[in-house]
């Protein structure tokens, strides 16, 4: 409820002790849920040190039990654009280049050992990557606890939801005024909006999303001088590919995204 109501500082000092106070395998929703309070309330270098921790977990486990390298994957590229977010690019681009080593040993080999947990852990992360598209939470105008999946109350998913008919209607609007940036943007908070509804769904998954992310990376392949959302379309396309296990287009994705911004 803190988080809904945007008063982050105070939802982090509870997702510390919640954290500490956790088991290994709660690691990944207490520390992620933990990171984004922390963001949401500025504290940027803190976010970033429990990011870090979760992914010294995760290589941990990817090295002494083969298993979570497509979780390592998307933690990686979400710790970058953290980074990016805050104008270290040197440390966003290094991050992005242990990202698209590892997603080439999946597209060459495979995955060792299937990772449990993938679809929640990528869900949760891609939406938490929308946060700051969307209006500013506060008392009187709630929004989701962005960085976690769980304890959404009713009401606030239901307002959340509730808002893509406008969202649909301005997607037209700007697609009919030829204003493609705003364009690629809108579909995004749309795609996002699709992914809480159902994006915890395994039946078809693949084929349910794919249109979503393929009209996102040709919208942005429509601005040339825009590398920056085209990047952002590919990597996003690239993530839920990671997702679906589908590492050999995701791994294509991927490399074209790190290129363009290089």
């Amino acid at each position: 409820m803190l988080a809904e109501e945007g008063r982050f500082g105070e939802a982090a000092e509870l997702d510390e002790a919640a954290a500490r106070k956790g088991s290994p395998d709660q690691s990944f929703w207490d520390l992620v849920r933990w990171a984004a309070n922390l963001e949401g309330a500025g504290q940027y270098d803190a976010a970033s040190a429990v990011f870090r921790e979760l992914l010294a977990e995760t290589r941990r486990e990817a090295v002494e039990e083969g298993t979570g390298l497509p979780v390592l994957v998307r933690e990686l590229v979400h710790f970058a654009r953290m980074r990016e977010s805050v104008g270290d690019g040197a440390g966003a681009a290094s991050v992005r280049g242990e990202a698209l080593e590892v997603l080439e040993g999946l597209a060459a080999t495979g995955e060792p050992r299937k990772s449990n947990g993938l679809l929640e852990r990528w869900r949760t992360l891609f939406v938490l990557s929308g946060r700051a598209a969307e209006p500013a939470a506060g008392p009187e105008s709630p929004m989701p606890p962005f960085g976690t999946e769980r304890g959404w109350s009713r009401d606030v998913r239901e307002s959340f939801l509730g808002m893509q008919p406008g969202l649909e209607t301005e997607a037209v609007g700007l697609r009919e005024a030829e204003r493609l940036p705003e364009l690629v943007d809108v579909r995004r908070r749309i795609g996002v909006r699709a992914v809480v509804r159902d994006g915890d769904h395994h039946y078809l998954f693949e084929e349910r999303f794919v249109p979503c992310f393929d009209e996102g990376v040709t919208l942005a392949h429509r601005l040339p001088d825009d590398p920056a959302r085209l990047a952002r379309a590919l990597t996003d396309r690239s993530m839920f590919l990671v997702a679906a296990r589908s590492f050999e287009r995701a791994f294509a994705d991927f490399a074209e995204a790190v290129a363009l911004l290089h």
